[in-house]
């Protein structure tokens, strides 16, 4: 797929009209990360908006004991940095390849010059913010509130969200992550979350293969997910 047409594709630029994915196409910039590879770290100066056109990324903090907590993971089609896009403040995560990963790069500079004339990416851009604070602020009620079973749930059912995929019967969630990430993602150990994950299987919520995550039962994952179900 050439640029203009992945770009096309992206939602914060799906209402520019041909002519302004061609202006566009001029002053993004293409860069690629190695699997492992940190984007940028949290309190770097930001500057600059990542596209990721292929591959996937985890966007994390440290707390002050310097454990891993995953906030959310990106896929193709998914930006990030728009934060310090927008204020030209320091980052507020690290962002990390999880595998190969090329991105489409607008600076802060080109994007000052670009938004004048486009002010419908802003409105995309600030609703994108929005959604994401209020994830970020239901993961913090769920790590200080929830047991291990309603945090594993709502997360299989985040990731559903977050990758289109329709919640019924028999819906597949393909896994990029180790379990030591999902573990992370989640917020707890990864034996607590293999444990929990044995015991959803058990009761017939999911069922758990390699490299993917079954949905058999939506509606209990969902009872589980808001701490009503008891194992």
């Amino acid at each position: 797929m050439n640029k203009q047409s992945f770009l096309r594709q992206v939602s914060l630029f799906s209402d520019l009209s041909d002519d302004e994915i061609r202006e566009l196409e001029t002053v993004v910039q293409e860069r690629s990360f190695r699997k492992n590879e940190v984007i940028f770290h949290a309190q770097d100066l930001g500057s600059a908006l990542f596209v990721i056109r292929k591959g996937t990324v985890k966007v994390s903090v440290e707390e002050r004991h310097g454990k891993e907590l995953i906030l959310r993971i990106l896929e193709e089609g998914d930006f990030f940095g728009e934060m310090s896009l927008l204020d030209g403040d320091y980052r507020s995560a690290t962002v990390t390849a999880l595998e190969p990963c090329q991105a489409l790069v607008l600076l802060r500079e080109q994007f000052l010059k670009f938004i004048p004339k486009h002010p419908k990416v802003v409105m995309k851009m600030l609703t994108t913010v929005s959604r994401r604070l209020r994830k970020a602020n239901e993961k913090i009620r769920r790590l200080v509130f929830a047991d291990a079973y309603e945090k594993v749930a709502s997360i299989l059912l985040d990731l559903v969200e977050e990758r289109k995929i329709p919640l019924s019967a028999g819906a597949e969630i393909p896994l990029s992550l180790t379990r030591k990430e999902l573990a992370d993602l989640v917020g707890i150990s990864r034996e607590t979350l293999t444990r929990v994950l044995a015991d959803f299987q058990k009761a017939g919520l999911v069922r758990i293969e390699r490299r993917r995550i079954t949905i058999v039962h939506p509606d209990r994952l969902k009872r589980e997910a808001a701490g009503s179900l008891s194992m």
